[in-house]
């Protein structure tokens, strides 16, 4: 297979990661908002009874297996800036669903994302680096992220209120980075190795439990806020950090140029913005749907739209119990 067509099969199911990850979360987080457990696996148990939150799921699933294909055939620094376009497919289809019609803001932040991630996977290189690395850089690697995301919950737990969804979504999208590294060592096993005797390989384990974690982390993310305040956090961190751990276990490399690696750097803060600027949108339970009081018995309307209470008041149950769900796993 040529070079080219392994960046183009890389490119279609990261796309197809992104449409599904964006679709399944906004379900995800509207069923979360309305549950009221405290414990993660109470309202996992819970959630587990909501067709819709299974349906998110289920997308979830199926966009970890879009993320899994992309990054068998592309580099992780191509691949996780295209999958962080979620939220380019969540409005629309809120939008939609809410019966609404999107800002004039809504559109210019679709349009910033798709633009600058378009630029950036334009001026990446062909290379897709090393399947796998040396156990120190893993090790390396492994507790960078136990550093940054252990420190973030904890500073959760303990911390104000106000911070608790960013530092938690800070956690989830430096997992969910890590996620996608170790996933790509497992996919190119597959796709290069011995498929029969992958379980016997130490990725497989590791997977499954950095895939558990970032969803009782994510949970509880989504629990502590609206998705303004989390997923555009999520969406920024883990390509930062998918392209950090590429760049530093695979030695996968960005730009060839200094002129073109600043085009690309360029296009990423573009990129940030227009994921920031969609994360404020009203369609994720942003400053607008929040300015109106109505009965805590009563819902709005739409995928995104979480549980309405009085803003000057917050449920009980929003402590940080572990649960909730982004989930790239």
């Amino acid at each position: 297979m040529t070079g080219a067509a392994a960046v183009t099969i890389a490119v279609l199911a990261a796309v197809g990661a992104a449409c599904s990850f964006g679709i399944g979360v906004a379900l995800q987080h509207r069923q979360v908002q309305q549950e009221r457990g405290r414990g993660p696996l109470r309202l996992l148990a819970q959630l587990a009874r909501r067709r819709l939150w299974l349906a998110g799921i289920g997308l979830a699933v199926a966009a970890y297996g879009f993320q899994a294909v992309a990054l068998a055939f592309g580099p992780l620094a191509l691949v996780a800036p295209i999958v962080a376009t979620d939220l380019l497919f969540a409005l629309p289809v809120a939008a939609i669903w809410e019966r609404r019609a999107m800002r004039r803001r809504d559109w210019t932040g679709c349009a910033l994302v798709g633009a600058s991630v378009a630029v950036f996977v334009i001026c990446s290189p062909p290379s897709a680096g090393r399947s796998d690395a040396p156990p120190g850089d893993w090790l390396v690697a492994f507790a960078a992220v136990a550093l940054i995301a252990g420190g973030a919950t904890a500073a959760a737990v303990v911390g104000r209120r106000a911070t608790r969804a960013s530092l938690l979504s800070l956690a989830t999208g430096v997992i969910f980075g890590m996620t996608a590294a170790v996933t790509l060592s497992l996919t190119r096993l597959v796709r290069f190795g011995d498929a029969t005797s992958v379980l016997a390989h130490w990725q497989p384990w590791v997977l499954l439990a950095l895939g558990v974690t970032g969803l009782l982390i994510s949970a509880s993310a989504y629990k502590a806020g609206p998705l303004r305040s989390t997923l555009p956090i999520m969406d920024t961190v883990e390509p930062i950090s998918g392209v950090l751990i590429g760049t530093i276990v695979f030695g996968e490399s960005l730009a060839t140029s200094p002129l073109v690696l600043i085009v690309q750097l360029l296009a990423a803060a573009v990129a940030v913005a227009g994921i920031v600027m969609l994360g404020r949108s009203p369609l994720t339970g942003g400053p607008a749907q929040r300015e109106t009081a109505v009965p805590a018995t009563r819902h709005l309307p739409g995928p995104i739209a979480q549980q309405a209470t009085v803003p000057a008041q917050q449920p009980a149950d929003d402590h940080p119990s572990f649960p909730r769900i982004r989930s790239h796993v």
